[in-house]
């Protein structure tokens, strides 16, 4: 079991299993905290990862 919180109502829910979690069931916005469980796996995304001018 995995809890998250989203960044931009603060509601926090849980979610059982290995269910894709991208967006908070209350507002749908897509940036979520991962309180407590399991790591989401994935790649790594950092600033090379982005054409981005310097």
């Amino acid at each position: 079991m995995r809890r998250f919180r989203c960044v931009s109502c603060k509601h926090e829910f849980q979610v059982e299993g290995k269910e894709q979690v991208t967006r908070c069931p209350k507002c749908f916005d897509k940036f979520l905290q991962l309180l407590e469980g399991d790591p989401i796996k994935g790649k790594p995304w950092g600033s090379k990862s982005y054409s981005v001018k310097r």
